[in-house]
């Protein structure tokens, strides 16, 4: 094999000694390179936007939450049912929660809003509330306290210690006709999840208040429930339900963003198949290169067999030399990816509208496997396409091919 490799990287350089390495050799490996990196930029950044996606998300939202059929009448007995969930295998925490849409109002300004009513010593092990408080503490929250996203804040001009009133869609009877339930809260924080959505229309106001606020009664409309496997939340959810009851149901993260973790994948498989034609592209010019190198050296190939190499010798020569074009530029493609998708993730140098994208810059997360899985299809490739030129290289007679030299 050494003989081979000799040979072939003896070829692969360009006749004039000043010169390192041939153009069109150069050009082969380029466009390798450029296929691979590309190919690893366009999967880091689909991993980047669904990990990044999912984090948040999670942060925010219960891995399982349970419900009631009737979602009209609420879980009356939550605390004990909350305690019957925790029992579950597979369950880390669960926590009551109570969830209603209205509106509030801060001077002349108002926003459509959802409600979240929790208990505060509950609600910092299930998720990442407290984690994300940019302004205030969960230890400040009272009975008359609301906790505002940030964006919310910006668009009712309303911060830390500022009043507010939320306005239920249900009714009171006075002596004025029905009119909708109204209270003021103090402003005692201010988060900020990352999810635009989440940011510009959440608040958090204490179980009780939202209970008496809303006027359901002494209620929570779900117990949000965290799991130490988020990817078998649908089973620890079925686990959960076959011990509290059949009058239960349950929905899990996955079927919640069912639409948005089906689009990413969509995008994925497009992705792969997009620009993986730049390494198709690439590996047709390594086929170019192969046959001009075949007809280039066909003098050579003669006098070669003529001294007693073999066909297969001849085969691994060109073989070798498309592998190693392959390989070099697999390399190059790999350091230029990963570097590249380093660079861009730490300075955030793709920035996004929060309010299109809900984040506020392209993530990038180069997974070893996905760069391992790009370069290893890549040399396959670059193997594939020596194929014929190596095959016909070595069908060439020794004697028609220096009689015409």
């Amino acid at each position: 094999m050494k003989f081979e490799v000799i040979v072939a990287v003896r070829y692969l350089k360009a006749k004039r000694k000043q010169a390192v390495i041939s153009l069109i050799t150069l050009i082969s490996i380029i466009g390798v390179g450029a296929g691979v990196a590309a190919l690893i930029i366009a999967l880091a950044i689909n991993a980047g936007f669904r990990d990044d996606l999912q984090r948040r998300l999670l942060g925010a939202q219960a891995h399982v939450s349970v419900l009631r059929k009737d979602r009209a009448t609420g879980i009356s007995d939550y605390l004990r049912t909350t305690k019957e969930v925790e029992q579950v295998p597979g369950v880390v925490f669960a926590a009551p929660a109570f969830y209603q849409k209205g509106l509030i109002y801060s001077g002349s300004q108002a926003a459509g809003i959802i409600v979240k009513g929790i208990l505060p010593e509950m609600e910092s092990p299930l998720s990442a509330l407290s984690a994300n408080m940019v302004d205030g503490s969960l230890k400040d929250f009272r009975d008359d306290s609301v906790i505002l996203g940030k964006e919310l804040s910006k668009t009712l001009g309303t911060f830390h210690g500022d009043r507010v009133k939320i306005v239920s869609i249900e009714t009171s009877l006075t002596p004025l006709g029905a009119i909708p339930r109204n209270r003021t809260f103090t402003v005692s924080g201010l988060f900020e999840s990352g999810l635009y959505d989440l940011d510009s229309t959440w608040v958090y106001i204490p179980l009780t208040a939202a209970q008496r606020l809303f006027g359901l009664g002494d209620v929570a409309s779900t117990i949000e429930v965290k799991v130490n496997d988020i990817y078998q939340a649908k089973a620890i959810g079925r686990k959960i339900i076959d011990r509290i009851g059949a009058d239960f149901d349950f929905t899990d993260w996955m079927t919640m963003n069912q639409s948005i973790f089906q689009a990413l994948r969509l995008e994925r498989i497009v992705t792969l198949i997009t620009i993986g034609l730049i390494v198709l592209v690439a590996a047709l010019n390594i086929v170019a290169t192969l046959i001009m190198m075949v007809l280039e050296k066909t003098r050579d190939i003669a006098i070669l067999m003529s001294m007693g190499a073999t066909k297969d010798n001849i085969r691994r020569i060109f073989i070798l030399q498309g592998v190693i074009i392959g390989v070099i530029g697999t390399a190059f493609g790999v350091v230029v990816g990963q570097t590249a998708c380093r660079i861009a993730d730490k300075y955030h140098l793709i920035s996004l509208a929060p309010d299109v994208y809900s984040i506020a810059y392209v993530p990038f997360k180069a997974a070893a496997l996905d760069s391992a899985i790009v370069a290893g299809l890549a040399v396959l490739i670059s193997f594939v396409a020596t194929l014929y030129p190596s095959a016909a290289a070595s069908k060439l007679q020794p004697v028609e091919a220096l009689r015409y030299e």
